[in-house]
């Protein structure tokens, strides 16, 4: 274009730039108009800059949650602080008590002393006073049932007779009693049907009952003598309904008739 006479020369906005679609263009004016400058990012740049404005707010997210679960942690210090002390008051208690204890333990040995009873025999007359058998167990010399029953088979009621076992007919369900104090040595099923209890008693015996029903005791249970471990089961075979009681020691046979206080051989508990 071409300029006439003084006339002022007309204003041009200098070069025009047209970015790449991705890019940025940031343009700063100060107030007034005075003057202004104009950057542009290329398309790198503005993927740097981006990437630089996630790892700050990373960065920032981390400092935050720090510092919340930091301030959580110091608002718990007074409570701790106060359960602390609160356990550390019963320890002192329990110490105390502690002593006490030994204190009076002491005592009541040399009471112990002054009366000629040794710590066997105080622990002995305590379990006593309890109610507890100390007692290893006695020999099995109870008749098993509330009533005589009926012998079946090689039963022999002699002394000089050693059969392999008593089948003593009885009604079904007549209760059985344990004919010593000892221990349950086992509970399982029996061959003929039922159940078997096996007792261990004093003196290396053992009492076995076999064809139970309701078993009423578990294995390693402690039985004083009359203690009622089942009821007798059905026919089995050729027999009728009845209990099969063996008594045996050091895994020999031996006559529950000849050790028995009551019973058959003594001529009672008849029907």
């Amino acid at each position: 274009m071409r300029r006439s006479g003084n006339a002022a020369p007309e204003r041009g906005y200098g070069n025009i730039y047209t970015p790449h679609a991705g890019s940025m263009i940031i343009h700063v004016q100060r107030e007034g108009g005075l003057a202004n400058r104009t950057f542009v990012l290329s398309r790198r740049q503005v993927r740097f800059f981006r990437r630089g404005m996630y790892v700050l707010g990373g960065l920032f997210t981390v400092v935050i949650l720090s510092w919340l679960y930091l301030a959580t942690q110091a608002a718990r210090v007074p409570f701790l602080t106060q359960r602390l002390q609160t356990y550390q008051h019963d320890a002192r208690r329990l110490d105390t008590l502690q002593t006490a204890l030994d204190h009076l333990e002491g005592r009541f040995q040399q009471v112990q002393k002054m009366l000629g009873a040794g710590p066997a025999q105080s622990a002995a007359a305590s379990k006593a006073a309890a109610g507890v058998d100390t007692a290893a167990g006695t020999i099995p010399d109870h008749w098993p049932l509330p009533v005589a029953g009926e012998l079946l088979g090689n039963g022999d009621i002699r002394a000089d007779a050693t059969p392999s076992a008593l089948d003593i007919a009885v009604p079904a369900g007549t209760q059985v009693r344990v004919a010593g104090s000892g221990v349950v040595a086992d509970v399982a099923n029996d061959v003929g049907g039922g159940r078997v209890v096996r007792v261990t008693h004093a003196d290396g015996f053992v009492s076995i009952y076999s064809n139970l029903t309701d078993v009423r005791v578990i294995k390693g249970s402690r039985v004083p003598a009359g203690t009622v471990i089942g009821l007798t089961g059905g026919p089995t075979g050729s027999l009728p309904a009845h209990l099969r009681f063996e008594v045996r020691r050091g895994g020999a046979t031996v006559n529950p008739t000849t050790l028995m206080k009551e019973g058959p051989a003594h001529g009672d508990l008849q029907q």
